[in-house]
């Protein structure tokens, strides 16, 4: 009997060994089957082609300027197209708004200054602050201080202007009638005197389109109160002067030139584009533009016979301690919309903007100018302009803590500018810039 229990026992330590390896051994090819599957979808999702997106890439470049720089992308990142489209620029902020507001925000999009804040304020912005492009910006702390909203940052700078504008001149026309370019507005006045004399208008702005003669006497120059409000749009929110008591120099002058016959008629008229060839056929002998122009086709095209582009620094007074002080100001800035379906890839379309060497081939491909520390080749009819800039005889100055809304630079400067164009005084679009000022206060975004 005792036998029989043992070998029934034995048999049982057997059955249970059996089962138990054959339980481990089961554990193990599982476990096996398990690392080779996860393998297998490790190498699969490796090898698995990037999913396909198109991006809106939304600005005011309507001469297809960001085309070619876009197909770059593109081209080193195929499984991202760029649906580029562009607005026009007078009315950029009214038809962007439009989008944002309407559910058809762009992925990425190029902001005008006065949109920054506003926009970052009305959540229609990303925070970039930690994305890897954002290093350049932060290297340069006045710059950074300025797209810094309450600690984040939802933008970067794409190129940025300051000082006076550079005045562009035929050279040809110039030698022809023994003119020096001026470095003082007295020097300036009889310039244009003698131009006039000879039958030819001496200054051209595309004035239909508001903004360039804006640029000229308003937006960077002139103004003989910036020594004292370097915080000028602070000032003015604040009540210590009004709009028509800062910006009277300049709506003087606009006023004068008019007078005097410097600006002709033909100013009102045409649109920006339509002033290059005006000057370039000699019509006006002065245009005061941006570093832009020299990039521009018409340029490339004019006869050098008849035409060589040249440039001078606007004059400007100097202030009481003998500096110049001059608005400077974003120009264009890239921002990733906050509401955007593929966040990853809309950061990369940021990233791969701002990467050193691709600004730096934006800036140079369109002539645009940068204040932050990037080495790049200016063209060789504005590097005297540049250098007269960087010199210790300018002061230029960013505006950070009060922005102005763009509706008030547009209703209020640049209809003033063209109303003067037209017939206007000066004092009576002075009035209106203190009345447009307080229609629009609200509405200006002001930051510690």
């Amino acid at each position: 009997m005792l036998k029989r229990i043992v070998s029934i026992l034995c048999i049982l330590v057997m059955l249970t060994a059996l089962f138990v390896g054959c339980a481990n051994n089961a554990e193990k090819d599982q476990t096996k089957t398990d690392k080779n599957m996860s393998k297998e979808e490790k190498n699969s999702e490796e090898n698995k082609e990037p999913k396909e997106v198109t991006l809106s890439y939304v600005s005011w470049m309507t001469k297809g300027e960001d085309k070619p720089f876009m197909k770059a992308f593109m081209d080193e990142n195929p499984n991202i197209k760029i649906q580029d489209e562009a607005l026009d620029g007078t009315d950029y902020d009214k038809l962007l708004k439009v989008r944002l507001l309407s559910g058809d925000a762009p992925d990425v999009m190029l902001l005008q200054w006065a949109q920054y804040k506003k926009y970052v304020t009305e959540g229609h912005l990303m925070d970039v602050a930690d994305e890897p492009g954002m290093a350049l910006l932060a290297k340069k702390e006045t710059m950074d201080e300025v797209f810094t909203v309450d600690g984040k940052k939802y933008g970067f700078p794409i190129n940025a202007n300051g000082g006076p504008l550079p005045v562009y001149y035929n050279k040809k026309y110039f030698d022809k009638l023994g003119i020096t370019p001026p470095k003082t507005m007295e020097e300036f006045y009889q310039v244009c005197e003698k131009i006039k004399a000879d039958g030819v208008e001496p200054i051209v702005f595309g004035g239909k389109d508001g903004w360039p003669t804006e640029f000229f006497f308003r937006f960077r120059q002139y103004t003989g109160l910036l020594d004292k409000y370097p915080e000028w749009g602070l000032a003015l929110y604040n009540g210590e002067l009004k709009p028509s008591e800062f910006f009277k120099k300049e709506f003087e002058m606009c006023e004068e030139f008019v007078n005097k016959g410097y600006i002709g008629k033909a100013s009102l008229t045409l649109t920006w584009p339509q002033s290059v060839p005006y000057f370039i056929e000699g019509r006006a002998a002065m245009l005061p533009q941006g570093p832009w122009v020299v990039g521009l086709p018409e340029v490339a095209e004019a006869d050098p016979e008849k035409f060589e582009l040249a440039c001078f620094t606007a004059p400007v007074d100097p202030y009481a301690d003998g500096k110049k002080y001059s608005m400077s100001e974003v120009d264009r800035l890239i921002a990733v919309s906050s509401k955007t379906e593929y966040p990853e890839e809309a950061k990369k379309l940021f990233n791969w903007f701002i990467s050193p060497e691709n600004l730096r081939k934006y800036l140079e491909s369109q002539s645009l100018t940068t204040f932050l520390d990037l080495e790049y080749n200016v063209a060789p009819v504005l590097q005297e302009h540049f250098k007269t800039l960087s010199s210790d005889e300018y002061v230029l100055l960013f505006s950070q803590k009060a922005q102005m809304p763009s509706g008030f630079i547009a209703d209020a400067f640049w209809n003033g500018f063209q109303n003067i164009l037209a017939g206007s005084t000066s004092a009576d679009e002075l009035k209106k810039l203190d009345a447009e000022f307080e229609k629009t206060k609200d509405a200006i975004v002001v930051s510690e």
